[in-house]
């Protein structure tokens, strides 16, 4: 699992823009420079994180930490013990094979527009007056496609839309010889992924210093 934590935050921190991470010893040390998120830990779900919550406890930074689990009720309390704040929404690590991905076809009244910038790829669908219904990016690391910030505009959602953009995401991502997909979803979004051949691998969550919590 804590392989599977690296190669999803090689894409993600791709598709954000960001530096490499810091590979410590128990966790990935991100920075992401946002008044409210200054750095980002990941712990590693092999490590005991205790240090890390009194890092996070401490920091003169503003800073997040997120553990991946299988024990997402047990690692909540534990963080809301030490003082954390836990961010409501959980999320999810998903994984796929893209060779089976389903590849929905596109309703007439949208246009398909895609972009690519180094490993960085972009799906967006326009309606008719040209406006974006849907989106979606992914990075292509080696064979892995990390998709990331997908998204349906409410007036267009019920359409099918994000199938559309995953599927085309990941038929780029086929023809680009990556056969893994990974992400992060909500847990709304993880229902929409399951149906498209996703599986949830575990649970993330979030906290940080009441005082930064968003």
């Amino acid at each position: 699992m804590d392989e599977l934590l690296r190669r999803w935050q090689r894409g993600w921190g791709l598709c954000r823009g960001l530096s490499p991470a810091e590979d410590r010893s128990t966790a990935l040390e991100v920075t992401l420079g946002l008044p409210e998120r200054d750095r980002e830990l990941f712990a590693f779900p092999s490590s005991e994180f205790g240090a890390l919550i009194t890092e996070t406890v401490q920091a003169t930074r503003p800073t997040w930490l997120t553990i991946t689990t299988h024990e997402p009720d047990v690692v909540d309390e534990r963080l809301r013990y030490a003082g954390l704040t836990v961010f409501a929404e959980r999320k999810l690590l998903m994984t796929c094979d893209l060779t089976n991905h389903p590849r929905p076809a596109l309703p007439a009244q949208y246009e398909l527009e895609s972009a690519t910038d180094g490993a960085v790829y972009r799906v967006k669908l326009l309606d008719r007056q040209g406006a974006i219904a849907a989106r979606g990016m992914m990075a292509v690391v080696g064979g892995d496609a990390v998709m990331h910030d997908i998204h349906t505009d409410p007036a267009h959602r019920r359409r099918g839309l994000a199938s559309v953009v995953m599927g085309e995401l990941a038929r780029m991502a086929v023809e680009r010889r990556a056969i893994s997909g990974i992400l992060m979803a909500t847990i709304d979004g993880g229902y929409l992924y399951a149906k498209l051949g996703w599986s949830s691998e575990a649970t993330m969550l979030t906290a940080t210093t009441p005082s930064r919590a968003a």
